[in-house]
């Protein structure tokens, strides 16, 4: 069994009002002993004097006395100051070290003061005030960027928090609206008293599609949550995994006359094979969806130069462009941006009529994020439009 450090459980002052102690104690212990060594062997080295007696034109006469012969009882009044000296050098280190040590609490604990302070107004911080941040101290030490980083790190919090809201909210609104909608049909039904075959098939047909939106939209969901937990360290070709989304969008291109064309180009990235075929089966679908009949919809690869994130890459990096080009009906540009957000439909009728749930762009701008890239409208108007997913190599 693991016995916890007590010291672990401490505070910070107390731990810091030890390690001071100690320190402060060893340096006075070995101060003592080098003083002390010092002075003693000094007073040992007066047992003898040398008298030399040196006359001009002479030869020095040199001799030896001992000081004991001289004054009886020297001995013992030097052994007496040899012991007063330690006595009164444990006295004073003792003295100097408990001194030391009350004034470092007190000391830390004045230190230590802005930390407790921001704990205070760390401990007062809930889910619905996220967005208030911190006095930042206007002292420029690690408190002051402490605090900084702790009001960076709310307001990313925020940011999430207010998504998720949003992401919530919207989700709800999606699920409740199939089920408000076979909810009433059933009410109009059970009033019924004697329905007809043609009713019946009628109800079910209602039924079936509305389930049918119902397990499209739950899947979306549980394809966005769980995103994060696939591994992204294969390497492949991007021309064939393009190559393999065409031919599966294929029956659904020709039910609507549109030609799909892969253009020559290639580029081989690591990350996730199944989340990048998701991201770029989104915009091709997509592209077939909002297009014309007759159309065509064209996926260019290419390798150009990108700045993707300023704040971890400030020059422009060797990128995969995945051009998605359609001849569909455009979008407006106030909606080029928008169009990547859960749930947002620039058409809501048409979407809906043709079974979009406004998840798929949002789940292709969030693959994109995952593998440190992004998606972007390059270029849209009445002739149609060009998505592109760009990707880091």
């Amino acid at each position: 069994m693991n016995k916890k450090n007590p010291i672990k459980k401490l505070s910070l002052q107390w731990r810091l009002t030890l390690i001071i102690t100690l320190l402060m104690t060893i340096t006075c212990v070995l101060m003592y002993f080098f003083i002390s060594r010092s002075a003693v062997t000094g007073i040992e080295d007066l047992g003898d004097y040398v008298v030399r007696i040196n006359k001009t034109d002479s030869t020095p006469i040199t001799f030896n006395i001992n000081p004991s012969t001289l004054f009886s009882g020297l001995s013992d009044q030097v052994q007496a100051t040899k012991d007063q000296f330690r006595v009164r050098s444990i006295i004073a280190t003792g003295i100097i070290i408990l001194l030391s040590s009350i004034c470092t609490y007190f000391i830390s604990r004045r230190a230590l003061q802005p930390l407790r302070s921001l704990s205070n107004e760390v401990n007062k911080i809930e889910a619905q005030n996220l967005s208030e941040s911190l006095e930042v101290p206007d002292t420029n030490d690690e408190i002051s960027h402490l605090t900084g980083s702790f009001n960076k790190m709310l307001s990313r919090l925020d940011e999430a928090f207010t998504a998720q809201k949003q992401f919530s909210a919207s989700a709800a609104h999606e699920l409740r609206t199939p089920l408000a909608v076979m909810q009433t049909n059933l009410e109009v039904f059970a009033r019924k008293k004697e329905p007809s075959t043609d009713e019946y098939l009628e109800l079910f047909s209602m039924i079936q599609e509305q389930t049918g939106r119902l397990s499209h939209l739950a899947e979306i969901l549980l394809d966005m949550t769980g995103i994060q937990t696939i591994k992204r360290s294969e390497t492949f070709s991007l021309a064939e995994l393009t190559d393999e989304v065409l031919c599966d969008l294929t029956s659904i291109a020709e039910q609507k006359q549109i030609k799909l064309i892969q253009e020559d180009g290639d580029c081989t990235i690591t990350g996730s094979y199944l989340l990048l075929y998701r991201a770029v089966y989104n915009l091709v679908e997509n592209a077939i969806k909002y297009n014309h009949p007759g159309g065509k919809v064209t996926v260019n690869i290419q390798q150009k130069k990108s700045l993707l994130n300023a704040a971890v890459s400030p020059a422009p990096a060797d990128c995969a462009f995945i051009e998605v080009s359609d001849t569909g009906i455009g979008i407006s540009p106030e909606y080029q941006e928008k169009i990547f957000t859960p749930f947002f439909r620039v058409d809501k009728s048409r979407s809906r009529a043709m079974g979009g749930a406004g998840l798929g762009l949002a789940l292709v701008n969030e693959i994109a994020r995952q593998h440190g890239g992004e998606v972007k409208v390059l270029k849209s108007d009445k002739n149609g439009s060009t998505i592109a997913l760009i990707l880091p190599l």
